[in-house]
């Protein structure tokens, strides 16, 4: 009922989401993706700017509803990063870019966003273990996967974190370990995934 209250009410449900918007939306995914593949991060100078900008635009458009919008946006599109960063020792410049955008784009784009990144970032992954082992190393990485999963879960259920990969402190509650060999920058996957996700908002609008 919230969310349908938020939809109505919300200048990107009365207006759609402009052109202009996913622009400037893509443009950050390139300078994202440049920084990621060049320096191993994403810069708050880039991120958090664009999460203000895209709350201050959503409460000059459409006030309390239009920011509840906004905020549900940011919500929906980091949630995965942060639990990500939280317990696996993710990238903390993932999940604020991923917020960033779900600003911007608000609740129901931001669902299609997630999708598309979650789709591409696989796509990326797995091609990138194809390119380094070749085919018979998928099944081995899918399984070593779904392993860390289940012994980080374990570990978090106990009070114990994986934590930030790139942190040099540790505490007694903290795993630390360092950014492994291999890593796959991440910012690629969501500057494609905002794109695709783009395409699809254009033609078929919000799931239903």
């Amino acid at each position: 009922m919230t969310t349908t209250i938020l939809a109505i009410a919300s200048p990107i449900a009365a207006e759609g989401i402009p052109a202009w918007t996913w622009l400037l939306l893509i443009a950050a995914g390139v300078v994202a993706s440049v920084t990621d593949l060049r320096h191993t991060r994403i810069p708050n100078w880039l991120t958090l700017p664009l999460l203000g900008g895209g709350l201050l635009y959503a409460v000059l458009h459409g006030g309390l509803a239009g920011l509840g919008q906004a905020a549900a946006g940011a919500g929906i599109a980091g949630f995965a990063m942060i639990i990500g960063y939280i317990m696996f020792g993710g990238g903390a410049g993932d999940a604020k870019l991923m917020m960033a955008l779900g600003a911007w784009l608000g609740f129901d784009a931001s669902i299609i966003l997630t999708l598309a990144v979650t789709v591409t970032g696989f796509i990326q992954a797995m091609a990138a273990v194809i390119s380094r082992g070749g085919l018979k190393d998928v099944p081995l990485t899918i399984l070593h996967s779904f392993g860390m999963v289940h012994f980080v879960t374990k570990q978090a259920l106990r009070g114990k974190f994986i934590g930030p990969a790139e942190s040099e402190e540790t505490s007694e509650n903290t795993i630390r370990r360092p950014r492994p060999k291999g890593w796959i920058p991440y910012a690629p996957s969501i500057l494609t995934g905002t794109i695709a996700a783009w395409w699809y908002w254009e033609h078929y609008g919000a799931l239903r």
